[in-house]
C-alpha cells in the first residue's frame, strides 16, 4: 500500500485576474458564477460558468472556474475536461495544470495526464508540481523507471517537497530498492510528513531488506508513536509486523476516516426483483500472475450460474497470462474493465448492475479502491481474501473467515461482522499445473542432505524465525535451507546474518522467480516447508501442500498469523501445527531426523490432496454461496448484520 496520496484540492480557488476583452454577456455569466461560488451554490455556479465558456470558448479563466465548480460538485471527469481546456489555452497556468492532472488522476485517466504534461516542455518548467503529477501517472501505469526520473526532476526543483520524497519511496519499493525506499520515508519525516505512517513504511522496508537492526529501531519508534495517539500506521504495513488486532483495527479506521469519510454514499439500494438470481460482484486489480488470481480462478469458474450472476470489476493491468484469460472467460460479458473510471463512476456502474453482494479482494493492499466501497453501491459489502485483516471501515458489513483465522471470540478486533466458512476460508485451484520435477542439480541444490524450504517473500522472515532455522541447520548435518530470492538486498543481508549464526553461505540456496508450473515442479524436491510468524504462509502454504510437501506452523493471535493453521486443518494434517515456537522448532527437528514418520505424512498428504476440503473447489464454491445467501436473506428481512458462525453448505 502506498502513502502520501494526492487528491483534487477543492480549496484552490481560481482568481478573477484575466487578460483580453471577453464577450460582455460571457463576462456577465462569469461574474454571476463568482457570486454564486461565494455562497457555495456550486450547481448554479457551474451552470453560469458553463454559459460563459459557451459564449467565450477561448477564455482560459472561464474554463478554470468551471473546472473548480465541478470539483466542488464531485464531477471529476467533467472537471478534468474543463481544466484541460484551460491548460491548453494557458499552458503557464499552474492552477489549470494542477486541477487537470489531479482530476484526471482521480478518474484513473493516466495516459491523458502524461499526454497533457508532455506537451508542456517540462525540461523548461521550473514548478515541481507537473513533474510530480507526471511521476504519479507513470507509477499508476507501472512505468517505474520513468516515474523515478519524474520524481527526481520534481525534487531538483524543490528539494524539500515532502510528497515527492514519499512517492519516490513508493516507486523504489516497486523496483525492490527497499533500503533506498526507507531513506526516502525517513527524509519525508524530517520534512514534516505524517510520522506514524512514515515510520511504518520505514519498518516495512527494513523487513523487506532483512535489515533487522534497522527494523528493531523503526518498530520501537513506531510503537512509541502509536502509544502517544498522535498518528496511525499504514494498515498493511502494520499487518506485517508484531501488532494486535485492536491496533490493526485502529489503523484501518484512521485510513478510512482520512481518505473516505467525506464521501456521501449513494442512496440505499432498492428492493430486489423477486426470484432474481443473486448478483455477486468481485472487485480487484490482481487479475495477472498474482496470488489472488491463482487462488480464485477455480472459484469463479465453479459458481452455480443457475443461482448466481457473477460480475467482475477489474482495474489492474492485463499481462496476457493464462490465469487472467481463464478468469475473464469465466466472467464472460459480466467482466468490466474499470481501469479508467473514478471511484464514483465505478460505484454508479456497480449500482446500475444491481449488485447484491460486492466483494473487495483488495482491502488496503497495493492499489486499494476503498473510495468505491465508501459509496456503498451494493446491498451488502464484504471484505474477503486479499487483505488478511479487518479494514476498520464502516462500509463493510462482513469479513469472510473461518473458525481458525477469525474465531467469533476475536470479534472486538473487527469492524465487520465475522462470516465463517465451514472449512478453510482460502479458496484454491485444482487446475494449478505442477511442472516436471527437476533434478536437485538443476536447482543448484546438493545431491544429498535434508532440504528445508520457505518460499515466502523476505519481509515475512524475522530475526527470531531465522534464529530457529539456523539452529535446525546446525543440528541436522548436511541439511540445506532453500529460500525464495525476493530481492538482492535481502539475499546479501540474510547471508550475513547466517554467517553470524555460524552457518556457511553454501547451506542456503536461493530460488529465482519461476512461472507457477515451474515453481510447483521444483517444490516437489523439498522435504519440509517451514512457516513464518507473525505473517504466515498463505498462498505459499497451499502451494507447498499441492506439490506434496508437508508444512509446519504455529499460530499467532491475528488473522495474518493463523492462515497456515487453517490450511493444515483443511488438508487433514493438524498435527503439523505446533503449540508455540519452541514446539515448532522441535517438530521440525523430529521430522528431519525421522524419515519414516515424514514419509508417512507425505503419503497421507498425497492421499488427501484430491479429496480434502482445501482443494475441493466445487464444494468451496457451494459453501461460499451458502454464506452469501445467508447474508442476503438477513438483508431482505431488514435485519442488521450479525456474526455468522460456520455452517454446512446448502444442498
Amino acid at each position: 500500500m502506498q502513502i502520501a496520496h494526492a487528491t483534487p484540492d477543492a480549496k484552490k480557488r481560481p482568481g478573477p485576474v484575466r487578460a483580453g476583452r471577453p464577450d460582455p454577456r460571457a463576462e456577465a455569466e462569469y461574474r454571476r458564477g463568482l457570486e454564486l461560488a461565494k455562497s457555495e451554490r456550486w450547481e448554479q455556479a457551474a451552470a453560469a460558468f458553463g454559459r460563459a465558456v459557451r459564449r467565450s470558448p477561448d477564455d482560459a479563466v472561464f474554463w478554470l472556474n468551471l473546472a473548480h465548480a465541478r470539483v466542488k460538485l464531485g464531477d471529476l471527469e467533467r472537471a478534468a475536461d474543463a481544466a484541460r481546456r484551460a491548460a491548453a489555452l494557458d499552458p503557464q497556468s499552474e492552477l489549470a495544470v494542477s486541477i487537470a492532472t489531479q482530476c484526471l488522476a482521480a478518474g484513473n485517466r493516466h495516459e491523458e495526464t502524461i499526454e497533457m504534461l508532455r506537451r508542456l516542455d517540462l525540461d523548461h518548467v521550473e514548478n515541481s508540481s507537473p513533474h510530480f503529477a507526471l511521476g504519479n501517472a507513470l507509477t499508476a501505469l507501472h512505468r517505474y523507471r520513468e516515474a523515478i526520473d519524474a520524481y527526481l526532476a520534481a525534487l531538483k526543483r524543490k528539494p524539500d517537497f515532502m510528497p515527492a520524497h514519499a512517492h519516490l519511496g513508493n516507486v523504489f519499493e516497486r523496483v525492490k530498492l527497499h533500503v533506498e525506499a526507507r531513506e526516502c520515508f525517513q527524509t519525508a519525516i524530517a520534512l514534516g510528513g505524517a510520522r506514524a505512517g512514515l515510520l511504518s513504511a520505514m519498518a516495512y522496508h527494513s523487513q523487506h531488506a532483512c535489515r533487522w537492526d534497522l527494523f528493531a529501531q523503526d518498530l520501537a519508534d513506531l510503537q512509541q508513536e502509536l502509544a502517544t495517539g498522535s498518528g496511525q500506521a499504514i494498515p498493511f504495513h502494520l499487518l506485517t509486523m508484531p501488532s494486535t488486532r485492536s491496533q490493526q483495527r485502529a489503523a484501518g479506521y484512521a485510513y478510512w476516516a482520512e481518505h473516505c469519510s467525506t464521501i456521501t454514499p449513494l442512496p440505499r439500494s432498492g428492493a430486489r426483483t423477486p426470484n432474481q438470481r443473486i448478483r455477486i460482484g468481485y472487485v480487484t486489480n490482481d487479475l495477472f500472475r498474482h496470488a489472488t488470481a491463482y487462488l480464485i480462478g477455480d472459484l469463479i469458474e465453479s459458481h452455480d450460474r443457475s443461482r448466481f450472476d457473477v460480475y467482475l470489476y477489474s482495474y489492474g493491468h492485463d499481462d496476457g497470462s493464462e490465469i487472467r484469460k481463464r478468469i475473464v472467460s469465466a466472467a464472460g460479458d459480466r467482466f468490466f474493465d474499470a481501469r479508467q473510471t473514478s471511484d464514483r463512476q465505478l460505484a454508479e456502474h456497480v449500482r446500475s448492475d444491481d449488485i447484491d453482494i460486492l466483494v473487495d479482494l483488495k482491502g488496503y493492499t497495493f492499489g486499494t479502491r476503498m473510495g468505491l466501497f465508501a459509496f456503498h453501491p451494493a446491498r451488502i459489502q464484504v471484505n474477503y481474501l486479499g487483505y488478511p485483516g479487518t479494514t476498520g471501515a464502516p462500509c463493510y458489513e462482513y469479513i469472510v473467515g473461518d473458525r481458525i483465522v477469525t474465531p467469533i471470540e476475536h470479534e472486538a478486533g473487527y469492524s465487520e461482522k465475522i462470516a465463517q466458512m465451514p472449512h478453510c476460508y482460502q479458496p484454491n485451484d485444482r487446475r494449478r499445473p505442477v511442472g516436471p520435477r527437476p533434478t536437485r542439480a538443476q536447482c543448484g541444490l546438493p545431491e544429498q542432505g535434508f532440504l528445508f524450504c520457505s518460499f515466502n517473500t523476505c519481509y515475512k522472515i524475522t530475526a527470531p524465525v531465522f534464529d530457529r532455522w539456523c539452529r535446525l541447520l546446525r543440528q541436522v548435518d548436511g541439511s540445506v535451507l532453500w529460500l525464495y530470492e525476493a530481492n538482492s538486498q535481502a539475499r546479501s543481508n540474510l547471508l550475513r546474518e547466517a554467517q553470524q549464526r555460524g552457518i556457511a553461505p553454501e547451506r542456503i540456496v536461493w530460488a529465482p522467480h519461476l512461472d507457477l508450473p515451474g515453481h510447483l515442479g521444483r517444490l516437489q524436491l523439498a522435504d519440509l516447508a517451514l512457516d513464518t510468524l507473525p505473517v504466515n504462509s498463505h498462498t505459499t502454504a497451499s502451494d507447498a501442500l499441492w506439490a506434496g510437501v508437508p508444512l509446519i506452523t504455529t499460530a499467532g493471535d491475528t488473522l495474518v498469523s493463523r492462515v497456515a493453521s487453517s490450511v493444515l486443518h483443511a488438508v487433514g494434517l493438524p498435527e503439523l501445527i505446533a503449540a508455540d515456537s519452541d514446539a515448532y522448532e522441535q517438530l521440525a527437528l523430529e521430522l528431519a531426523r525421522d524419515p519414516q514418520r515424514l514419509r508417512e505424512i507425505r503419503t497421507r498428504l498425497a492421499a488427501n490432496r484430491d479429496h480434502c476440503a482445501l482443494f475441493d473447489s466445487p464444494a468451496y464454491a457451494r459453501d461460499l454461496e451458502a454464506l452469501f445467501t445467508r447474508m442476503l436473506a438477513a438483508w431482505a428481512q431488514g435485519e442488521a448484520p450479525q456474526h455468522m458462525p460456520a455452517a454446512t453448505a446448502l444442498p
